[in-house]
């Protein structure tokens, strides 16, 4: 009798198997690497700011002669001058001196203060300050964002609008960031068309592939179609063996005969240096999932059913993607409140779709459908785990609903 995997065992797996993965980078422009992640330690080279400058439109000028300042007895400065911003001042302040200063401004020699300007009137020449000064106040001081020869953005991390704000301040033009991860995607069964021919009898429409596909876009993947394969063992593996040839990961969605099945455990084991790792998880949807390794290659057996093929795409192949570039779960998670019972009884862990209303809090509602029906997930907005030591949920519980 076959043994089939928990999901806990199956992540487990995973990254035994492929933590190691090699990954290949490439150098890129900093307005294209956004999302990218860098594939080695970006170290500045400069300080930023790399002077002294001011963080307001105000007067620089000595703290300790404002100490004293008040409503009724502000302290009085001569106006020396003033530092246009983009300019290095020429001149110095000195004792009972101020001079106008605005936002990114460089701070003048002997100044360690900015006043505000609501806090000063100008006139005659003459500058009034009615509220004493910080030592610093108001200058954000040479290196004090970021340190010459510091680490700024660590290998594996991913590069956000920030990310790239902090290279373009350091002068980075370009950076280094792992390739992108090549999927090869594999449509299989008698049964299965491609869209340009016509539907009659008891063929359908290829779903899985262009499912696949565009979730690889939502990934750090690059995915590629191979086609539709027919219920034939040579094919399958000739089909394999190519995809193999060209991508880091390959997936196979199964037809829903058992034949298909068998042709895909059997293509997997012909090839060379193939392992299969995985041959049935205990769960609700994907029981008939296949997980191999070829070489340093993955190989994913996935069910041929529109709903159970994109969850275990969810949540097995995106987990593997995170392993192979060091990420942590990438996975968007909210709780809700269960709106209505569900009931479970297969035995295994269940995976039950859900749609989300949002009010005063947030509920949760059970979709119900058939593994292969598409529209279920159309309807969806996530989908909750019941363990299999428990025979559901009841209305009011507290669920984590992982987001699709």
């Amino acid at each position: 009798m076959k043994v089939l995997k928990t999901y806990f065992e199956v992540f487990e797996i995973l990254k035994n198997e492929f933590c190691d993965f090699n990954l290949e980078s490439e150098k890129v422009s900093i307005q294209e690497a956004v999302f990218r992640i860098v594939a080695q330690n970006i170290v500045s080279g400069i300080d930023v700011p790399h002077f002294d400058k001011s963080t307001v439109d105000g007067y620089a000028l000595r703290c300790e002669e404002t100490f004293e300042a008040n409503d009724e007895n502000p302290a009085v400065f001569e106006i020396v001058g003033e530092v246009k911003t983009g300019e290095v001042p020429d001149l110095q302040i000195q004792k009972g001196q101020a001079a106008r200063i605005f936002t990114g401004g460089y701070v003048p020699q002997n100044a360690n203060a900015i006043v505000m300007l609501e806090n000063t009137i100008e006139e005659d020449g003459k500058l009034y300050v009615f509220k004493p000064a910080k030592p610093g106040e108001n200058i954000l001081r040479k290196g004090e964002d970021i340190k010459k020869d510091s680490i700024v953005i660590k290998k594996y991390q991913k590069l956000e609008p920030a990310q790239i704000g902090v290279l373009a301040a350091i002068g980075k033009k370009d950076v280094e960031v792992f390739k992108k991860i090549r999927v090869g995607i594999i449509s299989t069964g008698d049964e299965i068309i491609s869209q340009d021919e016509k539907l009659d009898s008891a063929k359908i429409y290829d779903v899985n592939s262009f499912t696949l596909y565009t979730s690889c876009y939502k990934e750090y993947a690059l995915p590629k179609m191979y086609g539709i394969v027919k219920d034939d063992f040579e094919a399958l593996k000739d089909a394999l063996f190519k995809a193999l040839q060209e991508n880091d990961i390959v997936l196979i969605s199964g037809g829903s005969s058992v034949g298909t099945y068998d042709n895909t455990l059997k293509a997997i084991e012909s090839l060379k240096d193939s392992k299969v790792l995985v041959d049935g998880v205990s769960i609700k949807p994907g029981k008939p999932t296949i997980i191999a390794k070829v070489g340093t290659r993955a190989v994913f057996g996935l069910p041929g059913h529109p709903v159970s093929c994109l969850f275990i795409f969810n949540f097995f192949v995106k987990r593997l993607i995170d392993i192979i570039l060091h990420q942590q779960d990438t996975s968007r998670k909210v709780l809700a409140k269960m709106k209505t019972s569900i009931a479970t009884s297969s035995g295994r862990t269940e995976f039950v779709f859900v749609k989300l209303h949002f009010g005063d809090e947030i509920l949760a509602e059970p979709l119900y459908g058939k593994s292969g029906s598409i529209n279920l997930l159309n309807n969806a907005s996530g989908y909750i785990r019941v363990d299999a030591t428990k025979t559901g949920i009841k209305a009011g519980d507290i669920v984590e609903v992982i987001l699709i």
